[in-house]
């Protein structure tokens, strides 16, 4: 270690984020998601005031470790206008670290996305997130539907197409589900590349007390071209999803780039 005093303060920063974001959910699950319910019974309705309550969280989230020296995230003043805006879209990018989905939902008032299904098995948890979320344990025909209604409602979904975290160094496995998804729902695919440096302590198999030992974790946003189903229309729905895959890997990964 370098510097002794930078490994105390980031490892004591890091502890302070990870406690943040637990009183946070409690917060979210226990005050805010049921006053919402008490006093909103519209499903839709209260669906959306509860996304909208953790899109404010992560970001006050975000500004906490901006705060902490942790991290730095670059995106132009457009482009998080238009994510601001964006509704009805699956939102794809790759997922170098552990903190991908908090900035993304920071950044997109009405997100969705695919969790594990055990949440929905959890008491008190289950009656928030069956308004939230989609279940990763249905069948494919089931996740679909439930992914179209979501994204009928306005509600952007976010997919990492790699399925987990980027292995440093290694060219990643793009999943044709979110191409299956947008090709079953007729939804445009907003593909972002997030550009990083080094990620160490926030990687997929990085113990906790690892730091990037040079500053701040910096994330540079780059939000490409939407890819529209209607061009894959005309081809067999296996290469249609394969093809559609591929320049879903194109897009978030540009240059064949490894993370």
């Amino acid at each position: 270690m370098k510097n002794p005093v930078r490994f105390v303060w980031k490892t004591i920063s890091k502890s302070l984020v990870y406690l943040f974001f637990v009183l946070g959910s409690l917060t979210l699950i226990t005050a805010v998601y049921l006053t919402i319910l008490l006093f909103v019974h519209s499903e839709k309705k209260s669906g959306k005031a509860m996304r909208y309550a953790t899109h404010l969280t992560f970001r006050l989230m975000c500004s906490v470790m901006w705060g902490l020296g942790l991290v730095k995230v670059e995106i132009s003043k457009a482009d998080i206008k238009k994510l601001h805006q964006l509704r009805s879209t699956i939102v794809v990018a790759n997922h170098p670290s552990l903190i991908d989905i908090c900035i993304l939902i920071g950044y997109l008032p009405q997100a969705d996305c695919i969790v594990n299904a055990a949440l929905f098995e959890r008491p008190v948890v289950r009656y928030v997130v069956k308004r939230l979320f989609v279940p990763k344990s249905m069948d494919f025909g089931q996740l679909l539907a439930s992914c179209d209604e979501s994204l009928k409602n306005g509600n952007c979904l976010v997919i990492f197409p790699e399925g987990s975290r980027t292995k440093p160094g290694i060219k990643s496995v793009i999943h044709k589900g979110s191409a299956r998804i947008a090709l079953g729902t007729g939804r445009q695919i907003l593909p972002i590349h997030v550009e990083t440096n080094d990620m160490r302590g926030l990687r997929k198999g990085d113990p906790f007390y690892r730091i990037n030992e040079k500053g701040r974790y910096r994330y540079k946003y780059f939000i490409g071209e939407p890819l529209s189903p209607t061009d894959y229309a005309d081809m067999p729905i296996t290469i249609a999803s394969r093809k559609l895959n591929d320049d879903i890997r194109d897009r978030i990964f540009p240059d064949g780039q490894k993370i």
